[in-house]
């Protein structure tokens, strides 16, 4: 089995299976637990993005106006780099940094959830 190439066309690709947007839910509620933030899915994947992806952001906004440690505690844990928060401001530089910081965060989880999936099937 091939590593899983983690492009944005690939990630696009991958957010059309349902079991990988509902493992992806998954991590992402698991994460942010880890913080005391809770995160709720409805389970429709249809609409997983949207519903995600603003209550993500509000935790997001609250901790960098509140609890700088704690929000990069929450980096460190989802293994979001420095780096890549540079190259996603570049890349959006028309949108504000709590949106461009959530839309990382679901973007890295979701490469979490392809790997781990490599890694799964690379084992029979």
């Amino acid at each position: 089995m091939k590593f899983p190439s983690l492009t944005d066309h690939e990630l696009r690709k991958a957010v059309k299976r349902e079991d990988l947007i509902r493992e992806t839910a998954g991590q992402i509620i698991k994460d942010f637990a880890e913080f005391s933030l809770e995160i709720v899915f409805s389970g429709n994947v249809h609409d997983f993005y949207g519903e995600l992806f603003g209550q993500m952001r509000q935790h997001v906004e609250v901790l960098m106006g509140e609890s700088g440690e704690k929000f990069f505690n929450l980096l460190y844990r989802i293994d979001v780099a420095p780096e890549e928060i540079s190259s996603y401001q570049r890349e959006f530089p028309e949108r504000a940094l709590p949106e461009v910081l959530t839309e990382l965060i679901i973007h890295r989880e979701l490469k979490k959830i392809l790997i781990r999936e490599y890694f799964r099937n690379s084992e029979h």
